[in-house]
């Protein structure tokens, strides 16, 4: 029977695996945070990655001129292919934890484990999430490759034209931000703290400024300027709500970290000074206020949020009788917008899936109770790191030490961010599609028309001869 339940338990894990391996980059994702380490670097360089996928749907939506004839919109949606793979595998490679990773690995997985569901497989579960645990996450590879497009050096020259492959690379990535460096203040999420945005293209034709002015543009002219009233109070609103967030999970990473340091110099001792009981209850009384400050903020905001839907909605059924399929400009524009709408709520799932992951695993694992245990593993795997890569190593330590302050409120405010960035890719994509299946029941019925013509014209043609 023990026989059985293991070969079960072998053959799910495999099969789990291989299924994770081969779907969509969420689920690729969900499966490899399974194989790594439960370390809170780990979960730390996720939310990083979940943090830059918000912000590059911020640039596709807010940042981004957009027309009937802008090209962006397929560079940015098309599939990753194993060149751009290749290339991003190199970029990462002076990246302080990707240059030093594989000199802690084994260490920290025989003090910190595999992941909780590996670990319920016993020593194959372990065996098997060495074997499959990947350096680079499929996320990873994903969010690199829009921002790849948006701070691409124009300039880059061919890889013949550099002295070494570390100078292309450093050349390829000159404009690019620092994404696994958290910024140390929450203000501003949305944007990226460092690098240079490129123009990707200059778009002709009637350009619009942004996703939503283009969206406005498409609806009868009589909603437009209600529309572009209630969309500015809504994003507004929602601003407020992720400022508030972020305070909770400042007050919260206060808690979680001094336990974590409180168990440490139990085990260990130190001369760490724990907050005290009337400072705790402190920041539990805080945290209540903030919890109804919250729920204040995001009745606000779902009330503007449900004005500019509700408008968008009416615009959508407007459309049936008031649309301008005749325009090929009109249609094209349309054709863009969607394209960039499923881009962004693809988007919004990835990072939603890195939150999510990231927040899960930080509870199953105990994730921040063990970090100094982490800490000293890491401490430990120096001895294994080339001289030349020591100061990378020292980088990597003081950057996830500064990450791990800031890791909570940024899950928190990246998943609110994640969910609205989402309902409005669909809101935007309704209005679209709208367009788009309207116009190809117009090109179905001229070619049917077209056909009925050719026909008649035949018969006519054989009774006359």
């Amino acid at each position: 029977m023990n026989k059985l339940k293991s070969l079960v338990l072998q053959t799910a894990a495999v099969s789990l695996a291989v299924f994770g391996m081969s779907g969509c980059s969420a689920l690729q994702e969900g499966f490899a945070s399974q194989m790594e380490v439960p370390t809170l670097e780990n979960q730390a360089n996720r939310v990083a990655v979940g943090m830059t996928i918000v912000r590059e749907n911020n640039i596709m939506v807010f940042k981004m001129p957009i027309s009937a004839d802008a090209k962006w919109p397929a560079i940015v949606s098309a599939d990753l292919n194993e060149t751009q793979k290749e290339f991003i595998d190199k970029t990462l490679k002076d990246d302080p934890y990707f240059a030093t990773a594989h000199y802690s690995k084994l260490i920290q997985r025989n003090m910190l484990g595999s992941g909780a569901l590996m670990n319920q497989l016993g020593d194959y579960g372990n065996m098997a999430a060495m074997v499959l645990d990947q350096s680079v996450s499929p996320l990873t590879y994903r969010a690199i490759q829009k921002l790849d497009a948006f701070y691409k050096n124009k300039d880059l020259k061919s890889r013949e034209e550099y002295p070494s492959e570390e100078a292309y690379l450093s050349d390829a990535k000159k404009y690019w931000p620092n994404i696994f460096n958290y910024d140390s203040s929450l203000d501003n999420f949305l944007e990226f703290k460092d690098g240079t945005m490129t123009d990707i293209e200059s778009p002709t034709g009637d350009v619009y400024q942004n996703l939503g002015e283009a969206v406005i543009s498409l609806a009868p002219i009589n909603m437009q300027k209600d529309l572009s009233v209630a969309n500015l109070d809504m994003l507004d609103a929602y601003v407020s709500v992720a400022s508030i967030q972020g305070e909770k999970g400042e007050l919260d990473t206060k808690l979680k970290a001094d336990m974590a340091h409180s168990e440490k110099q139990n085990d260990e001792g130190g001369n760490y000074t724990p907050l005290t009981a009337q400072e705790k209850l402190e920041i539990e009384n805080d945290l209540v206020v903030i919890e109804e400050r919250i729920k204040g903020a995001e009745s606000i905001a779902e009330e503007k949020e449900a004005i500019y839907f509700n408008l968008l909605d009416q615009a959508v059924v407007a459309l049936e009788s008031d649309m301008n399929i005749d325009n090929e400009s009109y249609v094209k524009l349309a054709k863009n917008v969607n394209i960039v709408a499923n881009e962004v709520q693809a988007g919004s799932t990835e990072a939603y899936a890195s939150f999510g992951l990231a927040f899960s695993n930080i509870a199953a694992n105990n994730i921040v109770l063990k970090f100094p245990t982490e800490l000293k593993s890491l401490a430990i795997s120096k001895a294994n790191v080339p001289m030349h890569l020591q100061s990378k190593y020292d980088a990597r330590i003081a950057r996830l030490v500064k990450n791990s302050v800031y890791l909570l409120p940024n899950i928190f405010i990246g998943t609110y961010y994640a969910h609205k960035q989402s309902i409005l890719a669909e809101k935007y994509g309704k209005v679209t599609e709208m367009i788009m299946l309207a116009y190809e029941a117009k090109m179905e019925q001229n070619a049917a028309a077209a056909e009925a013509e050719k026909v008649a014209i035949e018969e006519n043609q054989k009774k006359n001869s």
